[in-house]
């Protein structure tokens, strides 16, 4: 009788320590071995502290008691994990990518209404870009509030990208991963696939030289301004410096190359707060008909069809919408960059 109230100490203490453990190692076949080893040990230490060596029902109870509380076994299976911040560097990749897209989801929910705001409601531009502005503002900070709160309790808990996969996909990734390493070739260790390269230099620093050339034209206006009105070509001067700003950005990453992720993450985020930028001058352009020139002197036609006026503005809504989708892009592309940070060039 009294072996069997031993055991049954040791078995109920085993579903404590069980229950505690986080729930991605319930879900694995180590925690059975984990549990094994630690029965083993305090059925030692029970027969080490019997006066008899042999262990006793008073001996086993010590024994469980210096091996601590279920919660404090299991607390260093939840210290898994490489500190960052408060999330771990292993499921900081997973993290920013979740906020990427969140991120692109809000500015895309945002951009639609605005363009239904723009076609069906008249409104001036000051209140349209306050509501998309306040929009995009108020939907990142709760996104990334609630996220941050998932990805910390998550961190907290010692979960790993891999505990979100099953053990066949787990056991491709491994052996994509061990693969791709004796080959030599850079890998992510979110996919375990060989990273290509993100850029094309040479291409990058052509395309924004030409439209470096575009900007400057722009901003030094080297043709007969007379002929326009000042605030049109004041809004020129100011494109012609936004161009030029986001050029120069572009040509600084084709001349970084493949190299510093980081340092092209920085550079994508400049480019972003340019391409906002962008959209109240297009606001202010497409509400100024007046100012364009083929709606002004010397310009005007006689009798120009309000359906002018239409595809006026509509070529606007456009340009704004082309502007966004590539902010966006911007956006995906900085969180993509973030599995390039994963090993050194």
């Amino acid at each position: 009788m009294n072996q069997q109230n031993q055991e049954e100490l040791v078995k109920e203490f085993m579903k404590k320590v069980k229950k505690s453990f986080p729930d991605w190692l319930k879900d694995k076949s180590e925690h059975k071995e984990i549990l094994a080893e630690l029965e083993k040990h305090i059925w030692q230490k029970a027969a080490e502290i019997s006066e008899t060596e042999q262990t006793t029902e008073q001996s086993v109870r010590k024994a469980i008691a210096q091996m601590g509380t279920p919660q404090s076994i299991a607390k260093k299976y939840k210290r898994r994990g490489d500190p960052k911040v408060y999330i771990t560097k292993q499921m900081w990749p997973v993290y920013t990518r979740v906020l990427g897209i969140v991120f692109a989801v809000i500015i895309t929910l945002n951009l639609v209404g605005m363009i239904a705001s723009i076609l069906t409601e008249v409104i001036s531009w000051e209140l349209l870009i306050d509501g998309f502005v306040t929009g995009i503002q108020m939907g990142l900070l709760a996104s990334f509030v609630i996220i941050s709160i998932i990805f910390v309790v998550l961190s907290m808990e010692g979960y790993f990208p891999e505990d979100f996969k099953s053990k066949k996909k787990q056991r491709l990734l491994k052996s994509e991963q061990e693969k791709s390493e004796e080959a030599g070739l850079t890998v992510s260790e979110i996919t375990a696939k060989p990273l290509k390269p993100f850029i094309k230099p040479i291409g990058e620093v052509i395309a924004a030289s030409i439209g470096l050339i575009f900007g400057v034209l722009l901003l030094f206006q080297p043709f007969p301004t007379f002929m326009f009105i000042s605030d049109f070509l004041v809004a020129l001067r100011f494109a012609g410096l936004l161009l030029i700003f986001e050029c120069i950005l572009d040509i600084a990453r084709g001349i970084i190359g493949n190299r510093k992720p980081e340092t092209h993450q920085i550079l994508h985020g400049f480019i972003i707060a340019v391409k906002f930028l962008w959209i109240p001058l297009l606001l202010y352009l497409m509400n100024r008909p007046e100012i364009f020139p083929y709606f002004s002197e010397p310009w005007i036609q006689v009798g120009i069809p309000v359906e002018f006026y239409n595809i006026y503005r509509l070529g606007f809504v456009a340009l704004i919408v082309i502007v966004c989708l590539t902010t966006i892009e911007d956006f995906y592309k900085i969180f993509k960059l973030q599995k390039y940070k994963v090993k050194n060039y």
